[in-house]
């Protein structure tokens, strides 16, 4: 019964960081793709007899009636900087890829790196408004991981999907360090000090 009730436990806190984060994920790429396709077409794509039309106004509300994005990082916050899925990818970065695979398992030990770099940097800091500042780059560091790995984990079965795999964990490090950036660098701290600057 123990052993059960650890299980639910653990079970729970991944549901409630992967609940919020693939939400994050999802509705701010379907708002990128959509926002990519309405460019795409042009003026045409503000035409009701396009389908990009429609599919831009139903990913914008995505974003909003779900939960604002900013309410998605906050809910998922907690679970990244107690980093609860530390197991999971360590065993993941402990694997052995194959060929092409085995590069972009590197560049996934190198995201999870950056993201143990910035996450200490955030918590030697012991200030909870800085942590709220760099929770959203965090987040995204996190989704990058999890992610990566399971379109690596993809790419083994169907290797028509390494190239998927290949052009979002490449794109991911990219990311991943102007994220960590963004945390070290403080690019948002200006706004510890909105109630200065909007007076």
């Amino acid at each position: 019964m123990a052993e059960t009730n650890e299980k639910l436990k653990k079970v729970t806190r991944i549901a409630n960081l992967l609940t919020p984060m693939c939400k994050y994920v999802l509705t701010e790429s379907a708002n990128k793709i959509t926002y990519d396709a309405l460019q795409i077409h042009g003026g045409t794509g503000y035409m009701k007899e396009f389908k990009v039309e429609r599919l831009t106004r139903d990913a914008r509300i995505t974003n909003i009636y779900e939960g604002t994005s900013q309410l998605q990082i906050v809910a998922a916050a907690g679970n990244v900087i107690n980093d609860i899925l530390a197991e999971e990818f360590d065993e993941k970065a402990a694997k052995e890829y194959k060929g092409a695979l085995n590069n972009l398992a590197q560049h996934l030990i190198e995201i999870r790196d950056i993201f143990k770099d910035s996450l200490a940097y955030v918590l030697d800091k012991k200030d909870n408004a800085f942590q709220d500042v760099a929770a959203k780059d965090l987040v995204e560091l996190y989704s990058y991981l999890y992610v990566g790995y399971l379109l690596l984990e993809e790419a083994e079965i169907e290797p028509r999907k390494v190239f998927i795999a290949n052009r979002y964990i490449i794109n991911s490090l990219s990311n991943a360090r102007k994220n960590a950036e963004s945390i070290k660098n403080e690019l948002f701290s200006d706004i510890l000090h909105a109630d200065k600057i909007l007076i």
